[in-house]
């Protein structure tokens, strides 16, 4: 829509939760009257092109115009090296267009949303359908499962023609556990695909190519949110709230346009302190995985039991630490998942060809304990916000993946099931060096293309291991908590010292999920939108 006129509630970004928050708000309806809603989302509508929102398609997407390909500063944990985050740029978000559409839950005991007990929004979200080993459909558990949310979920092993055979899963050697028993995914699982349904007419006034410069205050000096300007100086005013769901990189920064963050940070822009909120851009979680790619003994297209497989991944496996692994290092004593490992026939790897000559494996911390920040550049909302996700700044996280990758090597290249499978590890390549010393302008380049790197093994030592990781591991782009509750907001969402304004993505989760983040956003911004109708009135 090209006219802007005011409204009740302004969603800012048009990602997974702001569309979520969006479309439910308009269903509210109180003595006969429902709320007048505009999603203002920067990027564009994918409607039309095929690969938008399609499994696993939506992978060929990334780096386009959908994609704001944020570039973090140089990170010392991984080498100096700069990570592309792949962030949505696009009405649906990066989860519904440009991403693989895999919907993967944390474990039920992590504190995740805006208050425990996600698992009725997880079920409200969800139409569900799974099927058994043996072929036979079987009705998911109730308890755990929805049957008529919008999100049609199910196990990629469960097909229209039938079930799937996946020839990687039985010399794995861990429990399976397809049915997710208790909600827990600890064992070998499936990534539920997630194709979403045309949640019907709404009332949404939706503007794409539309960037919003700052949230406006009142100047009565109550600090409430009135509404929004644009980067073209245009204005919209809300009745009764602003919510911001820009996501964990974008959100910071335009609360700190707003002028709600560190006043020493807003004040070296010339931006007048609304509210000095130290933890906005701070605590920032991301989760980075380790690559190693694998050299099977002959190509995959030619072996019918890979050829004959529809889906190009097999397994995912999520695991916590054992209780002997820097005992003293661990973040609690529970059993919670700390990594996960996913293998796959095709997956964007650098240096991996996706020709069917290699498996492609993905190993990942689920639950990492270094923090970094994000913060602004400038007062133009244009100019990308300056990312420092210091991955592999803790010893745990260290050890946590070196663990992790050594545990998939000897899964991969030493069980007597997969000796006739696989050849040898095959090292990815190396992206995003810079070097400090070359930033600096003080000394060389200091590219590094990864020519010295030599296939691991599973007796590869704990110190070239991590050496590996940190000059290849890259970052999962599911980033959070840099406008943590507790600190920026409360439980509810509501931004601490202002009024009429909320943030509802991923930066309030001030912990790291302890799985992929779809699931429990689409949840969490179900049970965020019904807070703010709880709070509306005509």
């Amino acid at each position: 829509m090209s006219d802007l006129a005011d409204v009740d509630y302004i969603v800012v970004g048009g990602g997974l939760t702001g569309c979520v928050v969006a479309s439910r708000l308009t269903q509210g309806d109180k003595d006969g009257k429902k709320p007048q809603v505009a999603l203002l989302e920067a990027g564009s509508d994918p409607a039309g092109n095929p690969a938008a929102g399609g499994f696993l398609s939506g992978l060929s997407l990334l780096g386009g115009d959908y994609d704001y390909a944020f570039q973090t500063e140089p990170v010392p944990g991984t080498a100096d090296r700069v990570h592309t985050l792949n962030v949505g740029k696009v009405l649906g978000g990066a989860a519904s267009s440009t991403s693989a559409a895999g919907c993967v839950r944390m474990q039920p005991t992590t504190t995740t949303g805006p208050k425990r007990g996600l698992k009725p929004w997880l079920r409200k979200t969800e139409h569900f359908f799974s099927g058994n080993p043996d072929g036979a459909a079987v009705t998911a558990d109730d308890e755990q499962h929805g049957s008529d949310g919008p999100m049609h979920v199910y196990p990629v092993s469960v097909g229209e023609s039938g079930i799937r055979k996946y020839p990687l899963r039985e010399p794995l050697g861990v429990p399976s556990n397809p049915r997710r028993k208790n909600g827990r995914n600890t064992g070998l699982t499936e990534i539920p695909c997630t194709p979403l349904d045309d949640d019907g007419d709404n009332a949404v006034r939706i503007y794409t190519n539309t960037l919003v410069r700052r949230v406006i205050f009142s100047e009565d000096g109550n600090v409430k949110a009135t509404g929004v300007e644009l980067a073209d100086g245009r204005k919209i005013a809300a009745r009764k709230e602003v919510t911001d769901c820009a996501g964990a990189l974008r959100t910071p920064q335009l609360l700190m346009l707003s002028g709600v963050g560190p006043a020493a940070t807003l004040e070296a822009h010339g931006i007048p302190v609304g509210r000095d909120a130290p933890g906005v851009g701070q605590n920032l979680h991301d989760q980075l995985r380790a690559v190693p790619g694998v050299l099977p003994a002959r190509p995959l297209a030619r072996d019918p039991k890979f050829s004959n497989s529809p889906l190009p991944w097999d397994w995912v496996v999520s695991q916590p630490l054992p209780a002997g692994i820097t005992e003293e290092k661990r973040q609690d004593a529970d059993e919670r998942n700390t990594w996960e490992a996913i293998t796959m026939y095709v997956l964007p790897i650098p240096g991996i060809p996706i020709d069917g000559s290699h498996i492609a494996t993905s190993t990942m911390l689920l639950r990492p304990t270094s923090r970094g920040a994000v913060t602004i550049r400038s007062g133009d909302p244009g100019d990308a916000p300056r990312i420092q996700p210091n991955h592999l700044s803790t010893a745990l996280d260290r050890d946590t993946l070196v663990h992790a990758v050594r545990t998939t090597l000897k899964v991969m290249l030493e069980t007597s099931a997969m000796k006739g499978i696989v050849a040898a590890e095959s090292p990815p390549a190396v992206v995003g060096k810079i070097g400090a010393a070359a930033e600096s302008g003080e000394g060389p380049e200091g590219n590094d293309n990864g020519a010295d790197l030599v296939p691991l093994t599973a007796d590869t030592s704990p110190e070239a291991l991590e050496d590996r990781i940190r000059r290849t591991g890259l970052a999962h782009a599911h980033p959070g908590g840099t406008a943590a509750m507790g600190k920026v907001v409360d439980t509810e969402g509501k931004v601490l010292g202002v009024r009429g304004l909320r943030v509802a993505d991923a930066s309030i989760v001030p912990i790291p999920l302890g799985g992929h983040p779809q699931a429990t956003l689409y949840a969490m911004a179900e049970q965020l939108a019904s807070f703010i109708l709880g709070d509306y009135s005509p």
